[in-house]
């Protein structure tokens, strides 16, 4: 059996859910005098363990992966001599996804499978029942720790997680030296939520070469931070030349790097439409994932400018599409016309929204508390 790597951003509940597991030892490399320990000696620090193992945050201790290795490796010849099962059974976690993906592929290429756990999704802390509460969706996300404890303060929190866990961890291990523009352009990603990305205009503003830019939204996206959202078309090679369209993973972080810290001034705010947009788009990814199945979905938009938010991919390349209004409205003959020049079988068309609406003449108007039902209903 491979490694499995159960990697996500800090504060997501990666530990809290392996140590759920029956039978397994949890390991917190956290701990200084145990990866002290791991770092001096892997191969003896493992042999103090017997049975499945959780490695919690192992990055800190990149020692202990060519052991690793060395071990996979003999129970892989060891099952195929006596035609066993190996019976290698370890969990690894990491919140540095760039410094988790360097260091799994250095040692444990073909040797560990990935799975992903980000922020929870409406579907799970609703059930699937409404109406949404915005001012918890929007300012507090899907970040557990706050969802379960209202009395923390939001901004706090989440000022706090950006200043550790990006502009500290992630910074370092991606040797970036330009800091402060690094922050800076992680603020103007957020105000740009559901645009078109222009990295030109980010390295203008901040200072910094437009391949630097890159790089740098390149490691935000590897570290489950933000998403680049591809344009659809059926030829790849188009797809690959067009400009994609940013979100955040988590909407709260994305609302707080905006500076909202009350629902009410951001309610009637020009911001709105495009954090309810992040938020379904979040919610169509936690459903495909949360299954360990790919999420592809897809912006559509025309030389004209005629656009649809999203359009899902299902098995056997059949289509949703799907627009995101927080005041429900149906699909225009443009935009209807931009999806039958497509040449795809879309299979239904959806208003995503924060109501509950009946159905449109041209779509159904799903709540965006509903979504994962609708996706089952769909495959």
């Amino acid at each position: 059996m491979p490694v499995k790597v159960l990697k996500g951003p800090r504060q997501v509940g990666k530990t809290s859910l392996l140590s759920q597991l029956p039978g397994y030892q949890l390991v917190l490399f956290d701990d200084l005098g145990i990866r002290n320990l791991a770092r001096e000696n892997p191969a003896f620090f493992l042999d103090q363990f017997r049975g499945p193992l959780i490695l919690d945050e192992a990055t800190l201790a990149p020692e202990i992966f060519p052991e690793l290795k060395k071990r996979v490796d003999a129970r892989r010849r060891e099952a195929h001599a006596s035609g066993k099962k190996a019976d290698l059974d370890i969990w690894i976690t990491g919140s540095n996804q760039s410094l988790l993906h360097k260091t799994v592929r250095e040692s444990l290429a073909g040797r560990a499978s990935y799975f992903d756990l980000n922020t929870l999704s409406l579907h799970e802390l609703t059930g699937g029942q409404g109406p949404v509460n915005l001012d918890s969706a929007l300012l507090r996300g899907g970040w557990p720790e706050l969802q379960a404890n209202p009395q923390l303060n939001p901004v706090r929190y989440l000022n706090d997680l950006v200043s550790t866990f990006i502009e500290k961890d992630i910074v370092s291990a991606a040797g970036i030296e330009k800091k402060a523009a690094f922050s800076k352009a992680l603020q103007m990603a957020a105000g740009r939520v559901g645009q078109l990305l222009n990295s030109s205009d980010i390295a203008k503003n901040v200072g910094a070469d437009v391949t630097t830019v890159q790089s740098w939204l390149g490691i935000l996206q590897q570290n489950g931070i933000v998403r680049l959202l591809e344009p659809y078309f059926s030829n790849l090679n188009q797809r690959l030349l067009k400009s994609p369209k940013i979100y955040f993973e988590d909407v709260g972080l994305a609302c707080r790097l905006q500076g909202w810290s009350e629902l009410s001034p951001l309610l009637v705010s020009p911001y709105l439409e495009n954090l309810v947009e992040n938020l379904a788009l979040t919610e169509i990814s936690r459903f495909f994932t949360n299954r360990g199945a790919p999420c592809e979905v897809f912006f559509v938009r025309s030389k004209e400018k005629i656009e649809v938010d999203f359009l899902i991919r299902l098995p056997n390349n059949r289509f949703i599409a799907a627009e995101v209004k927080t005041t429900p409205s149906d699909y225009s003959e443009a935009q209807l016309k931009m999806l039958d020049s497509l040449g795809v079988m879309i299979v239904d068309r959806w208003v995503l929204t924060l109501n509950r609406a009946s159905d449109l003449p041209r779509s159904r108007v799903i709540p965006l508390e509903r979504i994962h039902q609708a996706l089952e209903r769909a495959l």
